[in-house]
């Protein structure tokens, strides 16, 4: 009777000492994802932004091009990020992003002509995580609203538009590597340059990583 008390004794003891570690490895991690995280990201986007690519084709019109075509189709993006992390499950991200598309169409006598429409965006996204394997990397989708401010030439407009965006958290403790894919819905109207509703279409697909620390 007293061995098994003695057993019964050293197992609670035991039993206590694992959760209160397990308690503490819990706190230790919510006081890890706790805090600020500074990101600076960049990718490359595809769109057809229709009025914008007329125009070009417009104004070129009565040149001979003699390399490429004068379709915008790719544009470039570079972003900051501040998130603030309370705990595995769901962040907060305040963004300010810059996409630039350029054209250069090289003509007959060797000259050139630069085109480019370019967007700026501040704006916020929440991402929530999904643990996999262990939990410390991640799956994460993250909705979101940008003020995109749009410009080409001298039209300039801006509209509110949402962000989809999904990806993979690789968690390295105090820095994370996030590759993503996004879908923004950008488009504006500037009809006050003598054109009828010129519009300024930056929707499309995004790729790129995001790098925090």
């Amino acid at each position: 009777m007293k061995n098994l008390a003695l057993f019964l004794l050293i197992s609670l003891c035991f039993s206590i000492s694992g959760v209160s570690q397990f308690h503490s490895d819990i706190s230790s991690e919510s006081e890890i994802n706790k805090q600020f995280y500074f990101g600076v990201g960049f990718g490359f986007g595809i769109f057809y932004p229709s009025d914008v690519n007329d125009y070009i084709a417009a104004s070129t019109s009565d040149i001979d091009i003699t390399e490429g075509v004068t379709d915008l189709f790719l544009n470039y993006v570079g972003r900051l990020s501040l998130t603030y992390r309370p705990n595995r499950v769901i962040d907060f991200s305040l963004i300010a992003e810059y996409a630039w598309s350029p054209k250069l169409v090289v003509v007959d006598d060797g000259s050139i002509d630069y085109f480019h429409f370019d967007r700026f965006s501040p704006g916020m996204l929440a991402k929530l995580h999904i643990p996999v394997g262990s939990g410390r990397h991640s799956i994460f989708m993250a909705p979101g609203l940008l003020i995109n401010n749009m410009k080409f030439e001298e039209f300039k407009a801006s509209s509110v538009g949402p962000r989809l965006e999904a990806g993979f958290n690789f968690n390295f403790g105090k820095t994370t590597l996030q590759p993503f894919v996004c879908f923004d819905y950008a488009k504006a109207v500037d009809d006050f340059n003598g054109y009828n509703e010129f519009e300024l279409n930056y929707t499309g697909v995004q790729i790129g990583v995001d790098f925090s620390f």
